[in-house]
């Protein structure tokens, strides 16, 4: 008989088609999330080291989750965010350290304060604005959030709940896209598939200016089955 042992990651298909031999990613980490936790970090860690990526960078995405503490003051969430950042650095420091690629950290709240950043918000905010394609692509993010958000709670405002997306997305596409695009970034590493919003900001922001740039690579998990010992 078998058992089911670790998990191991793939970046899927889309890996037969790339050389990661010397480049440099971003692992995008939503503080929080059980895909960046334990075995599944452990499995992402082995893949990053069996890849080619010469460095990664881990982006600890704490601060940007202040926008779903809004049962609490502007201040107190931010605080809340930044301490559950540090808890995941603290809880995942032996984890990260098995990388054998050079690695830095980059908190969330170090992207916010970049001198670019302002002004590639106001760019993103202005093309939702006056692109009717990427006004659409940033409404279809907002609008799978809010149909899951409905199968949980028939009662959920649904008004306040679409303005709080549309504050988080406006604030998470131009540093995860054009940002980090601009820094030389090749590859954004995630557990989870692009989004409408993210795929048009590359399209509109990276792809004439950094091409090549800012690939999304969506990481897949699977238990690998393991022989169970004495089993008759």
């Amino acid at each position: 008989m078998t058992i089911t042992g670790r998990s191991k990651a793939s970046f899927g298909k889309v890996a037969q088609e790339l050389d990661f031999t010397g480049t440099k990613a971003i692992l995008l980490v939503s503080v929080g999330q059980r895909y960046h936790e334990e075995d599944k970090l452990s499995a992402t860690v082995d893949l990053v080291n069996r890849s080619g990526i010469e460095h990664l960078t881990i982006a600890v995405a704490d601060a940007l989750q202040r926008h779903n503490h809004q049962d609490l003051p502007p201040d107190a969430a931010y605080a809340h965010a930044l301490r559950s950042g540090d808890e995941w650095l603290a809880r995942n420091g032996e984890t990260l350290d098995r990388l054998l690629v050079g690695r830095d950290v980059l908190r969330w709240h170090t992207a916010l304060t970049d001198d670019r950043y302002v002004g590639l918000r106001e760019r993103v905010e202005a093309e939702y604005r006056s692109n009717p394609d990427y006004h659409a692509a940033v409404e279809a993010t907002i609008g799978r959030f809010l149909e899951r958000l409905k199968s949980r709670d028939e009662h959920a405002d649904l008004a306040a709940a679409h303005a709080k997306c549309l504050t988080y997305l406006m604030e998470e596409c131009p540093i995860i896209q054009p940002l980090w695009a601009a820094d030389g970034y090749d590859f954004v590493i995630y557990p989870q598939p692009m989004t409408d919003a993210m795929a048009k900001t590359r399209e509109i922001f990276v792809e004439p200016h950094h091409p090549g740039k800012g690939v999304w690579l969506s990481l897949r998990f699977k238990k690998r089955a393991l022989e169970a010992a004495g089993a008759a």
